[in-house]
């Protein structure tokens, strides 16, 4: 019955659905010439091979993805991969790490209106999928199940919140996510969650996002800036969501004191925010530059708002000392990957909120592989303790690289283990 519904509401939307790329595209939010993929019109042929097909919505599932859709490439030449994402940002991603590649194929995915579902799914005709985490479209779904399309959701996530929600139509989400053969879960407590829902299929082998490698910057803009950031006390705060910006302000003001030297770099998660966030810091008493308007850091520089996509490794690359947001204040907050930085030999520092990254936020503490402050004044303390200590800064970041390491060594092997018996059912290995 709920099925009916979701499928005469897809319907009745129609002409909403029909409109909303054109006004996407005025906020950049879509890509010109490439909007009749949202109704499930392709924008190039279906490769004559096996085609395996991954769905991940934005940045951090793409991320997540990219390790496993490596190891499929390299283990079989003969294999295609159609990945398709919601976000203009993931597609850019894709096209940074992978550019060209003759066996891979991006699209956006289709609305999930029925007709366009039926149309994509008639023209890819995936051998296989493999959908990242938890955004999960009925339609598209129930078409994986009715072409017995062999298929696994990986990186599943279900808060307490959503098992409420979900349970008053329990049957409804059983039907939709019968369609996976296995389920790998992000944590036990995301195998809980899925189980009290009646699902067995379920398996709890390890986060996706742990095995994700460096992220890629550009050497050359890196050498542009290093010997500013190198001749200065240099602090990076990555990822900040409100009132992250203004907590970093704060502690700028009051470490400036006693490091005249102080640069401190501010990464938005979302550069869009890059001049609000100038707005709401300036003062008459500090110096703010930008860098999507080409502004570079120079000695008097007090606070650079790094507000551009795709140069994350780059600032964990330069800075020594780090700390990661969505995680002090914010709402929803939940943390950002503490992975991430610790590939780069970084120092770091986190706030207590990581309900997004359960397992990180109790084994890195306990290996000494990152700080936790609990409010404004725990994180200025730790700051200062890092810069005046060279042997606490180097411990930290020492052990956060051998966290990291030792992750990414053993994870991989144990998700291509659990979905072998899927792979081997879609004859694709």
């Amino acid at each position: 019955m709920i099925t009916n519904i979701y499928k005469t509401l897809n319907y009745l939307a129609w002409p909403v659905l029909r409109a909303l790329p054109t006004l996407r595209l005025r906020d950049g939010k879509e890509i010109k010439g490439r909007t009749s993929e949202r109704f499930g019109i392709p924008s190039t042929s279906r490769p004559d091979k096996k085609v395996i097909w991954f769905h991940a919505a934005s940045n951090g599932e793409t991320l997540s993805a990219i390790p496993l859709i490596h190891s499929f490439l390299e283990k079989n030449s003969d294999l295609h991969i159609l990945i398709t994402t919601m976000t203009v940002t993931a597609a850019h991603l894709i096209e940074q790490r992978f550019g060209n590649h003759e066996h891979l194929t991006h699209q956006f995915i289709p609305y999930d209106h029925p007709s366009w579902v039926k149309r994509f799914h008639n023209h890819w005709k995936p051998d296989m999928a493999i959908w990242v985490e938890s955004e999960l479209w009925p339609n598209h779904l129930n078409k994986l199940k009715e072409n017995n399309t062999p298929s696994v959701l990986v990186n599943a996530r279900l808060s307490d919140k959503s098992v409420k929600r979900w349970f008053w139509v329990n049957h409804f989400f059983k039907s939709m996510m019968s369609c996976f053969d296995i389920i790998l879960a992000q944590t036990d407590r995301d195998l809980n969650n899925l189980n009290i829902l009646g699902l067995n299929n379920v398996q709890s082998i390890g986060n996706l996002k742990d095995l994700a490698s460096a992220l890629p910057f550009d050497p050359v803009a890196a050498d542009d800036i290093r010997p500013i950031i190198d001749a200065r006390t240099s602090i990076l705060f990555a990822s900040t969501h409100d009132p992250e910006e203004s907590i970093a302000r704060d502690i700028h003001v009051e470490l400036k004191k006693k490091h005249p030297d102080l640069l401190t770099i501010i990464i938005p998660r979302h550069p869009k925010r890059g001049e609000d966030i100038v707005n709401s810091l300036n003062t008459s008493d500090l110096n703010i530059a930008r860098r999507s308007l080409r502004m570079s850091p120079r000695t008097n520089t007090d606070i650079y708002v790094a507000d551009t996509l795709g140069e994350m490794g780059l600032f964990y690359d330069l800075c020594p000392i780090v700390f990661v947001g969505n995680s002090l204040g914010t709402k929803p907050g939940g943390g950002h990957n503490l992975m991430e930085p610790a590939w780069f030999n970084c120092a770091i520092i986190s706030g207590e909120d990581l309900h997004n990254f359960s397992v990180l936020a109790d084994e890195m503490p306990q290996q000494n592989a990152c700080l936790i402050a609990k409010n404004k004044n725990e994180l200025l303390n730790k700051f200062n303790s890092l810069i005046n200590n060279e042997n606490l800064k180097n411990e930290l970041l020492i052990n956060a690289r051998k966290y990291v390491s030792q992750k990414q060594s053993s994870g991989l092997n144990a998700i291509l283990n659990a979905i072998d018996p899927t792979c081997k059912k879609a004859k694709i290995l």
